[in-house]
């Protein structure tokens, strides 16, 4: 039998290579040795650990400030010399994990962490200490919310308020700016982000209301930081640094909209990246395909990875077995046929004790797996 394991991260828990590597073992001890181990990633906590997987990158450091801008930490990146690339996942940049709970309050952050990265791989380019033509960005897990003004502020973005003084680059201070000052400036390499959501910048479906809660923002928060998101791209509209009607993406708390913006990024879909660079397309011929996720839901089929893995496999007569901590009783319903979901937390009294000893739930999984393969 081949079969191929394809699991996303397990939040909370472990990274989806380590998951990958766990359901290995496991169903290598139950005599199954044409494993096919492709962790994949949308973009969000452990996209470098799976593009190290998969490209064999190597690892460089640079220290860069925390999003509350009072630490300095050691960020790491993924370099490929063979393809000229760099990988960045932004939730080792400007993730939750990184923020202390006292200091989660979005309106205060800052994206600059991202800024000081870029600014010292530009310096490690000019220096020709690496050589580098593209940049790709995991965009996800970020506990920013500042549309990415902290990144362009690196390169020189200022704000002004009515008295034409210059206002600190702060979401909380975004509605008072009167005057945008950007000095276009050309980058020695072009920006792919991959991102697993389509919600634009503003609006009901914007950046703020959708994600700004999880990252710590109250309801009043929100509205001042949709305020703030849209007196800001009022002006860069009426400074001609927007253009047109091009969307803009409230992907990373809007740090996708100033990649966009200020360094001419495109946007990559997560279930682009997965079925094409990490080349999930390509298998064939597959008896079996496992893939996991910490909660399956509506969002999961709206690119998100597991979403993406069901729907290539979906019309064949490959067996889907979906492991995650839970899933959604409406959309366990939706799931196709050759679908069989598998919910870890059935095998524990409670969602602690389900993380606690994830390791087991994994493997009390795959002798579910192998019952049903059998």
């Amino acid at each position: 039998m081949k079969i191929l394991i394809a699991p996303n991260s397990l939040k909370e828990c472990v990274d989806s290579v380590t998951l990958a590597e766990i359901f290995s073992s496991n169903l290598s001890k139950f005599g199954f040795n044409d494993l096919i181990s492709k962790p994949i990633s949308d973009g969000g906590d452990g996209f470098l650990n799976v593009c190290n997987r998969i490209f064999s990158l190597e690892r460089i450091c640079y220290k860069i400030p925390t999003p509350d801008k009072n630490n300095l930490i050691n960020c790491n990146v993924g370099y490929s010399k063979k393809d000229k690339t760099i990988y960045i996942e932004s939730a080792k940049v400007l993730g939750l994990n990184l923020i202390p709970s006292n200091k989660r309050h979005p309106l205060y952050l800052s994206s600059e962490g991202m800024g000081v990265l870029l600014k010292k791989i530009i310096a490690d380019i000019d220096q020709a200490k690496i050589e580098v033509e593209k940049i790709k960005v995991g965009i996800g897990g970020t506990g920013t919310n500042d549309m990415g003004i902290g990144l362009a502020s690196i390169f020189g973005l200022k704000l002004f308020d009515k008295n034409n003084k210059m206002i600190d680059n702060l979401p909380k201070n975004f509605y008072k700016v009167k005057t945008i000052k950007w000095q276009k400036i050309k980058f020695p390499f072009s920006v792919e982000l991959v991102t697993d959501v389509t919600n634009p910048l503003l609006g009901k479906n914007g950046a703020s209301r959708i994600f700004g809660k999880q990252k710590g923002l109250t309801s009043k928060e929100i509205k001042i930081a949709e305020r703030g998101f849209a007196n800001i791209v009022g002006l860069l509209k009426k400074e001609k640094i927007i253009s047109g009607q091009k969307f803009i993406s409230g992907a990373g708390g809007g740090l996708a909209a100033a990649f966009q913006i200020f360094l001419k990024a495109k946007i990559i879909h997560s279930d682009k990246f997965i079925l094409h660079d990490l080349k999930i397309k390509k298998e064939r011929r597959l008896s079996t395909v496992i893939t996991a996720e910490g909660a399956f839901d509506e969002q999961s089929f709206m690119n998100k990875a597991t979403g993406t893995i069901i729907k290539k496999f979906a019309n064949s007569s490959t067996k889907i077995f979906l492991v995650c901590g839970i899933i959604d009783g409406k959309v366990k319903r939706k799931l196709p046929l050759n679908v069989f979901p598998i919910e870890i937390s059935k095998y524990f009294k409670n969602k602690t004790d389900s993380i606690k000893h994830y390791k087991k739930g994994i493997n009390l999984a795959c002798k579910d797996i192998v019952s049903k393969i059998s």
